[in-house]
């Protein structure tokens, strides 16, 4: 029996990456979540005493969705191009809009 030269050969590194883009999906909704609560209070749509949501919106949103961003480039990498890496470039747009988001209520407010 012979050993895969590299770890891509190896069996289940299919898995791996595919659970890199699950991941990845999860961190994005997450961050658009408390992207949007924090949005919303950091804007003057919403009040919140506190500033919790915009606390977790900007602090815990934006490195959320960096960890998206490294988890589908993780994902996707030296694959060629099939489904999951579509999925995983599809993830790394969608990850990287949590920021622009709010450059742009930056730019707004």
């Amino acid at each position: 029996m012979s050993k895969p030269n590299r770890e891509e050969e190896a069996p289940g590194y299919q898995y791996v990456q595919a659970f890199a883009v699950l991941v990845s999906i999860i961190a994005c909704v997450c961050a658009a979540i408390m992207t949007y609560k924090g949005g919303i209070v950091y804007l003057g749509i919403a009040t919140d005493p506190y500033g919790r949501d915009l606390v977790v919106g900007a602090w815990v949103g934006i490195p959320t969705a960096l960890a998206g961003i490294v988890s589908a480039y993780l994902g996707g990498q030296d694959r060629k191009w099939d489904l999951l890496r579509y999925a995983a470039a599809l993830m790394m747009l969608l990850n990287l809009l949590v920021p622009l988001a709010w450059i742009i209520m930056a730019i707004i407010n």
